[in-house]
């Protein structure tokens, strides 16, 4: 079974799930906890599903603790009783653990017995996405646009990490290690990117080990031609590249520092696009920052197929630029009348 985090249900919900069958249980909360999915808590039946739900579920939710909820219904199929599957993603939850909870989604449906034990799957970020209400505005949304897919819920997810990362930079000080960075970077990466604005290489690439919470070298060039740097963008992987584009410009000669981000989809991890996307931002700006070096072009591409030639890199840094051109109007005599004639 592949797991996108490495996040497995322990012994203990797998047992648990074991004997639902013969149980009264109505609703359970399921949490993430050392890096396991745990039952957190139950809610037996009482009434009727309409009856129990809010009774159930809004004791399970927390303002800033992201949870997921399985609600039982009365009606079945041929797998016995119908559930509804409940992400609950508050706002106020830490972006990463926001991400972490939508990573292993598709986890817990495979614990649980796979998807097709659930007759609804409600996504909210609020109590009133989520309560007896919600879910009744859920139903009745067949007009209304279609909710996020797993996949844009994760891209969006992706890009608020991003932001946030952005907003935490911290400029007011300077020290052995580039400021602002959501993960410290080793001191050989360090060394490579001083080289590289110092311009005595000509290309740095660098990966985030996600156990250890590093950024590290991945690989590096003395010299790289322009029509070879697309050679060196793996397809399976995300990684920064930062690069020395030497080249000839309206008869000068310029050496313009390029930063690529390569993110391939998803062949890659939630979490480590999660990782490189909340770094990136923070990673260029401390560059541009700790060695008063500015990056002419910031590029994101998904593999080296998206990198093109020299003539594509020349492109990229110096976009041709559009002239407008104003059509001559012949000026009128003053008062803005028209001589006689």
């Amino acid at each position: 079974m592949s797991h996108q985090t490495g996040i497995e249900g322990s012994q203990e919900l797998r047992d648990f799930f074991g004997t639902l069958a013969l149980s009264n249980v109505r609703a359970i909360k399921v949490c993430v906890l050392n890096d396991q999915l745990q039952p957190a808590s139950t809610a037996d039946v009482s009434g009727d599903w309409k009856e129990d739900y809010d009774r159930c579920v809004l004791p399970m939710l927390e303002e800033k603790e992201s949870s997921y909820v399985l609600y039982r219904l009365d009606s079945r199929n041929e797998q016995g009783y119908e559930w509804v599957f409940i992400l609950y993603n508050p706002d106020f939850a830490p972006v990463r653990q926001k991400m972490l909870y939508a990573a292993t989604l598709s986890t817990l449906k495979q614990e649980f017995g796979g998807g097709g034990r659930f007759a609804q799957e409600l996504f909210g970020t609020t109590i009133a996405d989520v309560n007896f209400s919600g879910y009744n505005k859920h139903l009745e949304s067949k007009d209304a646009p279609a909710p996020l897919t797993t996949e844009e819920f994760e891209s969006q997810l992706v890009l608020e990490a991003e932001a946030e990362a952005r907003a935490q930079i911290n400029t007011s000080s300077k020290s052995s290690q580039l400021v602002g960075l959501t993960f410290p970077m080793t001191s050989e990466a360090m060394q490579c990117v001083e080289q590289l604005c110092s311009k005595k290489i000509q290309y740095c690439c660098l990966a985030i080990d996600v156990k250890a919470e590093l950024i590290t070298l991945a690989d590096s060039a003395k010299s790289l031609d322009a029509n070879s740097l697309a050679s060196r963008v793996p397809d399976d992987a995300p990684r920064y590249h930062f690069y020395l584009f030497k080249h000839t410009y309206e008869s000068d000669y310029m050496e313009s520092v390029v930063f690529v981000y390569s993110c391939p989809g998803f062949k890659s991890s939630i979490r480590e696009r999660m990782l490189y996307s909340s770094c990136k931002a923070s990673l260029t700006d401390s560059v541009e920052q700790q060695y008063s070096v500015e990056i002419a072009k910031k590029i994101e591409v998904e593999n080296g197929k998206d990198v093109g030639d020299e003539d594509w890199l020349m492109d990229q840094v110096h976009p041709a630029k559009i002239v407008f051109k104003q059509k001559f109007a012949r000026p009128q005599p003053p008062g803005g009348r028209r001589r006689a004639k």
